[in-house]
């Protein structure tokens, strides 16, 4: 017969789903363990113990029992490590907050340790609660840093980058940057400005990457360029920006009741 286990770890929360009158389904990305889903007791209590801590986002300290011939494992205890106050006050960080924790959910193996993929995510999340500018940046920078844990980081080469004029070529095959009349796997043509900008998402740390300034159109081209490369090697385990993130927001008793005109 399989032994409990009492685990304690620091984790953050990607998903939570309501189950039966009282209870949640929570989603785990724990610096421990890896993703694990645990049931949380009686969470949606007036008074319950979790409080706000299983919220999507919520950075904390939980015990759980571990059992590894338990799909979901019993929560016990949840403590806020960082509230991330301000980010919960601002609709686009939710939103940006939100879809990070998404794709991290979405490609993040089950219970396979991966303490990379938590700490990018706690920096991340950590970095969108301390910003007023460009919290944007953040979204591609994410997604291209998840690309290199997961053995799909692109291709850079700087004389291929500084190759390309007006136009060149992003390869969704290798992730590189082309000039127009190359001939990479899996092309994809795109303006000298969403390349460059691209390039340095890929290669650039987080401090040179929040610095950035981009035009509206580069940004939304830039943002293509990195759904379309991770799309080519995760296929539909992609998740689209839409309705599941705007359902979550609705939800959040977080929400903040009008936006900023900055």
């Amino acid at each position: 017969m399989a032994e409990r286990e009492i685990i304690r770890t620091e984790a953050v929360v990607l998903r939570s789903l309501d189950y039966g009158e009282t209870s949640q389904i929570v989603t785990l990305l724990t610096r421990d363990r890896g993703k694990i889903g645990v049931m949380a007791k009686g969470a949606r209590r007036t008074k319950s113990q979790f409080g706000s801590t299983l919220q999507p986002m919520a950075y904390t300290q939980v015990v759980f029992y571990y059992k590894p011939t338990r799909d979901l494992q019993i929560l016990s205890e949840s403590s806020h490590v960082d509230s991330f106050h301000r980010l919960r006050g601002d609709l686009e960080s939710i939103t940006i907050g939100l879809r990070i924790v998404e794709i991290v959910d979405a490609l993040v193996e089950e219970e396979s340790p991966q303490p990379n993929a938590f700490a990018l995510t706690v920096r991340a999340l950590r970095r969108l609660n301390q910003t007023e500018e460009r919290a944007a940046n953040l979204w591609p920078f994410v997604q291209l840093r998840l690309a290199r844990l997961l053995g799909i980081a692109p291709a850079i080469e700087r004389t291929n980058v500084e190759a390309v004029e007006e136009e060149g070529l992003l390869s969704r095959a290798n992730g590189g940057v082309y000039p127009a009349e190359a001939t990479p796997e899996a092309p994809r043509r795109a303006s000298r400005a969403a390349l460059r900008a691209y390039a340095i998402f890929a290669r650039a740390d987080l401090d040179t990457v929040m610095r950035m300034e981009l035009a509206p159109e580069v940004r939304r081209e830039v943002e293509e360029l990195v759904r379309d490369f991770l799309r080519y090697h995760v296929e539909e385990a992609y998740p689209e920006r839409g309705q599941e993130v705007i359902a979550q927001l609705e939800r959040s008793p977080f929400r903040p009741a009008s936006t900023s005109s900055s």
